[in-house]
């Protein structure tokens, strides 16, 4: 009786990852070309002044990342809401989106170093390397599901081992 309730509970969650994925994409596309609604609500993306250079592109990039780690997620908690608990499926799902929300983390990480890199030293780029809390949660929070994937892993084998026996 318990699996059903989780199919539940995945969809749901399903469902609201990607409706407030939505949201937030549509706010960042809105303030990525400078779109407003009617006065309204405004909205700005921009890099700050002090983000030591790195370029919107940087941004487009984490975006496109997290779109890919979010598919994932989305693969992940559908074969859940369909049944499947401790399969390859669900396992190889799980890792993926933690795999790309691991890029995400060291494309915000690397990207600043690189464009200093690219565009060469000058009065107006200096090499500063600072490391956010948002950055070293992302990557810690990223290799926690790595361990969590494992733990999958040795799940479904376990779950496999038991189906033999019975």
């Amino acid at each position: 009786m318990a699996v059903p309730d989780i199919g539940k509970t995945a969809e749901r969650l399903r469902w609201s990852v990607w409706i407030s994925w939505a949201c937030i994409l549509a706010a960042y596309v809105a303030g990525r070309f400078g779109l407003s609604f009617k006065g309204l609500v405004e909205v700005q993306a921009h890099s700050s002044e002090g983000d030591t250079g790195t370029p919107m592109v940087v941004a487009d990039i984490s975006i496109l990342l997290l779109s890919v780690a979010l598919y994932h997620l989305s693969r992940m908690l559908g074969a859940i809401a369909a049944g499947d608990l401790f399969t390859a499926r669900v396992v190889g799902a799980f890792r993926a989106f933690a795999f790309w929300l691991m890029l995400v983390a060291l494309v915000w990480v690397v990207a600043p170093i690189v464009a200093v890199v690219l565009t060469g030293p000058d009065e107006a780029h200096r090499l500063a390397f600072r490391l956010q809390l948002r950055d070293v949660l992302t990557i810690g929070v990223a290799l926690i599901l790595f361990l969590v994937a494992r733990l999958l892993e040795r799940a479904r084998t376990i779950d496999e081992e038991m189906r033999e026996i019975v």
